[in-house]
């Protein structure tokens, strides 16, 4: 059965899991594992890649594959904008196990076969390696984590079982933030590659069935949230720049303040208004005034310009209208989409341009009766990972060479683990609830 899975920066890591139990120990030591760096850590930063060779990810090594294809792209991103004597590779089971001592970041990948086999791959727990990967991980440190995220579990109280391991998860972050006061930042990342081989259910009538397609696995990224911040401007994870990259989930300790927001005058607007002059400037709006309806039975609706270019959140976040709460319940975000410029007309056009939004928003008024209205986009898990979540990964047909379709775009138990994090970060950061907030003033 399988066991465990940007915002934390300090250490890199990759994992994969397997059946349930636990792995033998490995004897070496990790003394170099965290080496201080001097300064603020944020030019040379200690980077730990962490690669699960459980027996479950047998099958994402088995060929030319995309998995093997992410490696290689971030190792060669790591390797152009960081030491590369900093850059340290791990295998990771029941325990930690360095590589060799002298490779070749860029033909890693390629090799990676001829070093996977090692330790105790028959058994791994999730929670187990996100602790020895936390342990790993300070204030000097990014952790790169390759893994399938599957808890081991075993019995038929399927949902309290994986509530169980998800509370697990939650107190090994918690503890971490607790014993060693770090500010950590950390990126869930969903990636899809080939996979053919063993794949282990929960359920512990079924040992394993093979498969052969594609199959999703994660990258968790844990440092610092300065560290961290500079790694996500140095390295783009996004689809063209690595190889299988489909969705990211970026949870920290803190956001981009000040983050621009302007309202639109004659673009996208029902009515006609004023800009308020205490709230407004030459480059932005943020109040209005002398709203006119003009036909019978109109309702206001207007623009709102919002640069979210510093916030690390996907598009299809920030286009989902049920990731935001108009808080002063007058108004409707009806809705969302990516700023084009050309469609901007003149005078909105010349203040927003030295700004470089990159989205609009489109309220509109309940009733005729207009207010202040407030709204703001809150924290919360993104869609993708209830979509690709399942609680039943076993094979419905097997006696035949039929896999389970769901398997191609889901993992067993995922909303648990992530649910885990998330929750670590709300109890520790109570009051950090939103992205984004935003008043606009009427009168």
């Amino acid at each position: 059965m399988k066991n465990f899975f940007i915002f934390c920066l300090t250490t890199i890591l990759f994992a994969s899991c397997n059946n349930s139990g636990e792995r033998g120990r490995d004897q070496k030591t990790l003394s170099d594992t965290i080496v201080p760096t001097q300064g603020t850590g944020i030019v040379n930063p200690i980077i730990n890649v962490y690669i699960e060779n459980s027996g479950s990810m047998d099958g994402y090594v088995d060929g030319q594959t995309e998995f093997k294809g992410a490696i290689r792209d971030l190792l060669v991103m790591l390797k152009y904008h960081y030491d590369e004597k900093n850059i340290k590779i791990f295998f990771i089971n029941s325990n930690v196990h360095s590589t060799a001592a002298e490779i070749d970041l860029a033909t890693f990948a390629e090799n990676i076969n001829t070093l996977w086999y090692i330790g105790d791959r028959k058994h791994s727990k999730l929670n187990n390696i996100f602790k020895q990967v936390l342990e790993r991980t300070n204030d000097q440190t990014i952790s790169i984590l390759f893994s399938d995220y599957i808890y081991s579990i075993s019995g038929k109280n399927t949902a309290s079982l994986l509530n169980d391991e998800k509370s697990l998860t939650k107190d090994v972050f918690l503890s971490k933030w607790k014993n060693d006061k770090v500010q950590l930042a950390t990126a869930i990342v969903k990636m899809k590659s080939k996979f053919k081989g063993r794949y282990f259910p929960y359920t512990s009538d079924n040992d394993h069935f093979g498969i052969d397609m594609e199959r999703p696995y994660y990258m968790c990224i844990i440092g610092k949230q300065e560290i961290l911040n500079d790694f996500n401007q140095k390295i783009e994870l996004k689809t063209g720049k690595i190889e299988g990259y489909e969705n990211k989930y970026v949870l920290s300790s803190k956001d981009p303040k000040g983050i621009y927001y302007t309202v639109l005058q004659s673009t996208y607007n029902i009515g006609r208004f004023k800009p308020l002059r205490k709230e407004s400037s030459a480059e932005y709006t943020r109040g209005i005034e002398k709203v006119k309806l003009t036909r019978n039975g109109e309702k206001l609706s207007f623009a709102v310009v919002v640069d979210f270019s510093s916030l690390q959140v996907e598009d299809d976040y920030i286009s989902n209208p049920a990731n935001y709460t108009v808080t002063t319940d007058n108004f409707d975000i009806v809705d969302i989409f990516p700023i084009v410029m050309k469609d901007i007309r003149g005078n909105d056009l010349k203040k927003i341009q030295a700004s470089n939004p990159t989205h609009i928003i489109i309220l509109a008024a309940k009733t005729k009766s207009v207010s202040d209205v407030s709204f703001v986009m809150k924290k919360q898990m993104p869609q993708w990972v209830y979509t690709s979540h399942t609680e039943d990964d076993t094979n419905p047909n097997p006696r035949t060479d039929k896999s389970p379709e769901n398997l191609k775009e889901k993992t067993f138990g995922l909303k648990f683990w992530v649910e885990g994090i998330t929750e670590a970060y709300e109890t520790i950061y109570p009051d950090n609830k939103n992205y984004f907030e935003c008043t606009i003033s009427i009168k």
